[in-house]
């Protein structure tokens, strides 16, 4: 029995651990032709994302972090980020470039990081490789956030959905015991007209034998005449 809890025990910290275990975002170096040509930078692949979207939500992310950024298209599906104040990158002022690569279900985002005209990769700038690498993290970490927002919403509205629906029951059950009431009165009231009904009936037969009888007295004593 010891043995039994301890295993449903053990598959219950799995389970939670897989449930709300934070989502590790994966950051790799590498080189890609942007608009300067072949350059170092540093990539993430965010599931279920499109393009626009995530230009979107990549400027909103930037102006939260430098309200005036300077941020603008510098080619075909690449933005570029000028003079970006960032303490973790950088003391000076330092220009980022995003490509962005979109497939049937996902989209891969380079950042391309210069500092003071050099572009951060092992070999050049080998101290800024984890605050580059951690800078695309933290953006795949709010596009998760988005993404779990809206998955929020979605389940927010559903909720609602159900809650309309459970309303729309009460009402209805409620238009359902007040149809039960008014029958239930309806019923009582016929009852109370049936019984009145029948003691009616009654007098009138008693008042219909009583004329009869008077009938038959008067036609007795016609019959009294019925030679003249």
């Amino acid at each position: 029995m010891t043995t039994l809890k301890t295993f449903c025990l053990s598959a219950f910290m799995l389970i939670s651990t897989a449930i709300f275990a934070q989502k590790e975002f994966i950051v790799t170096e590498g080189t890609a032709t942007m608009s300067l040509g072949e350059r170092t930078g540093y990539t993430i692949t965010l599931d279920k994302a499109k393009e626009k979207e995530t230009i979107k939500a990549l400027k909103a992310w930037v102006i939260e972090m430098q309200k005036k950024a300077d941020i603008e298209e510098s080619a075909k599906h690449e933005l570029k980020l000028t003079s970006f104040v960032n303490a973790s990158l950088s003391a000076d002022p330092i220009n980022v470039y995003f490509l962005f690569t979109e497939y049937s279900d996902y989209i891969k985002v380079t950042g391309f990081f210069e500092i003071n005209l050099t572009f951060v990769s092992t070999t050049t700038l080998p101290e800024k490789v984890e605050a580059s690498k951690n800078f695309m993290r933290r953006f795949g970490m709010r596009m998760e956030k988005l993404a779990i927002e809206s998955e929020l919403a979605a389940a927010q509205k559903e909720l609602e959905k159900r809650n309309d629906e459970q309303a729309a029951l009460e009402k209805k059950n409620k238009q359902l015991n007040d149809q039960i009431k008014e029958s239930e009165e309806t019923i009582k009231k016929a009852k109370s007209d049936l019984a009145e009904n029948d003691n009616n009936q009654d007098s009138k037969k008693a008042e219909i034998a009583k004329q009869k009888a008077a009938n038959e007295a008067i036609e007795k004593r016609l019959k009294d005449f019925e030679s003249y």
